[in-house]
């Protein structure tokens, strides 16, 4: 018996070794063509009066001896579903669109005040989409915001990707969502959602030289009406902008039926308990500002359990001073502990945007901190009788505590 095993195990090797050749020379193994193939890093939908308007924002190497780095090109295709788009767009083309890489799905106004869902439906089912991938609204159209030279980066999407940083979202000064939050929220007992509203702040004008006007950069790519690869050229001269993402639409029912203001965004985080280094700037002793810094946020959204229930926001803060008036500064009496009028005037002032946001949440529908999920997981039965009370009907008491940190 060994040795029949031992005449058998050479030939083994040399079968094993024969089958592994042929698979590794045979395959792939999910290597991307990439002469074929639009590796996309964003994609925006606009509503047609037939269907959507995709354009898909394709990452390519910048040209030139002493340039590197990527590029972008803008691809577009036009249909009566998202995926007849992207047809279109192969057509047109000859690139096979490829969203392994996509990290941001923007929708155009129209697109979100009509409904979300149809449009987001065929990245929720693509296999190799990631549901990580944020979403946002664009000011206006996505298409013309994707095409947009920005100031910092020669990518718009990638620009535009920066605002929900780990550092930005700590500022309170934004939010974020991602492709699957927003679908199991829509499609959860709340129905409600939000995404980051994409605005452009102009900057100056840039020369030919500069990184909008290449025939590969972002801003002299375009793509025609029908649909198409994106075309180099562009003007000599064009505007580069800044990507704001101070605001917050709101959904119900997977379509967009209000908008935060930056201050209400702020608001919003704060009771979310996300803010770690936001800056809260009010009136001083003196009537002259004062920058607070917001070193602790604890902030909840709770109901009561009346037969009425009301909603109840609290947010507790612990603060420092980080700027005060230039006087005290040389008279060398500058403190970064918050005076009594200090935390009293920060309280009012979040108070107030604490107001203006649950009004805005009122009036939009919008379920924005998810009262009706959360109480039909405790209380399905109690649910069932208040349902209809969500949002709309729903009176909040607002306590906000704001204190100097030791």
């Amino acid at each position: 018996m060994k040795r029949i095993l031992k005449r058998a195990a050479p030939k083994f090797a040399l079968l094993l070794g024969g089958v592994l050749l042929f698979a590794f020379f045979s395959n792939d193994f999910g290597l991307v063509d990439i002469q074929k193939t639009a590796i996309i890093l964003a994609a925006g939908i606009d509503r047609t009066e037939t269907g959507y308007f995709l354009t898909a924002q394709v990452s390519v190497p910048k040209g030139g001896e002493t340039q590197g780095g990527t590029a972008s090109v803008e691809l577009s295709g036009e249909g009566e579903t998202v995926a007849d788009c992207l047809v279109s767009m192969y057509a047109d083309s000859g690139w096979v669109p490829k969203f392994d890489f996509c990290s941001l799905v923007l929708l155009g106004e129209e697109t979100a005040k009509s409904g979300a869902m149809p449009a987001l439906n065929y990245f929720l089912h693509n296999e190799y989409m990631s549901d990580n991938c944020a979403v946002a609204v664009a000011a206006g159209m996505a298409a013309e915001l994707l095409k947009k030279a920005s100031a910092i980066d020669d990518t718009p999407s990638l620009a535009i990707s920066k605002l929900f940083s780990g550092a930005a979202e700590k500022s309170g000064a934004t939010v974020k969502n991602t492709l699957r939050e927003f679908a199991v929220e829509t499609l959860g007992v709340s129905k409600s959602s939000f995404m980051p509203y994409i605005r452009t702040l102009p900057q100056e004008s840039t020369g030919g030289s500069s990184g909008g006007s290449s025939g590969d950069s972002t801003g002299s790519s375009g793509s025609s009406s029908e649909g198409g690869s994106g075309s180099s050229g562009g003007s000599s001269e064009e505007k580069s902008v800044l990507f704001r993402a101070e605001e917050t639409a709101l959904f119900s029912e997977g379509k967009m039926t209000g908008l935060l203001s930056p201050e209400e965004t702020v608001a919003y985080n704060l009771l979310m308990g996300k803010v770690k280094a936001g800056i809260l700037t009010v009136e001083g002793e003196d009537e002259t500002p004062v920058s607070l810094s917001v070193k602790r946020d604890k902030g909840s959204v709770s109901l009561t359990k009346d037969a009425v229930p009301r909603a109840q926001l609290k947010i507790e803060l612990k603060v420092l001073v980080s700027d005060r008036a230039e006087k005290d500064f040389l008279a060398g009496t500058e403190t970064n502990v918050a005076t009594d009028t200090d935390e009293r005037r920060a309280e009012e002032l979040i108070a107030s945007h604490t107001a203006a946001l649950w009004e805005e949440v009122k009036a939009s529908g919008c379920d924005l901190f998810l009262l009706s999920r959360d109480l039909w997981r405790s209380d399905p039965k109690r649910h069932a009788a208040l349902k209809e009370l969500f949002p709309s009907g729903l009176e909040a008491d607002i306590s906000v505590t704001v204190k100097g940190a030791e």
